[in-house]
């Protein structure tokens, strides 16, 4: 299931995060949300999970200290 994670800073910066999409998906689920947030600032990151095929699980595991 897709979900879509929105910060708001305290300066008033947005930041729409996907969870749970692959491939171009997570660009179309946000579009609608970003016309309605108005001009956007910075670069859009694309996760991993962008260039994954569907189907294919992406994780990220970080090294323990």
């Amino acid at each position: 299931m897709k979900k879509m994670k929105i910060t708001i800073r305290k300066d008033g910066t947005q930041k729409i995060e996907v969870l749970g999409a692959v491939g171009d998906e997570c660009v179309t689920f946000t579009q609608e949300m970003e016309r309605r947030l108005g001009k956007q600032e910075g670069e859009r990151e694309l996760k991993p999970e962008y260039e994954a095929a569907e189907g294919e699980v992406v994780r990220d595991y970080e090294a323990g200290s």
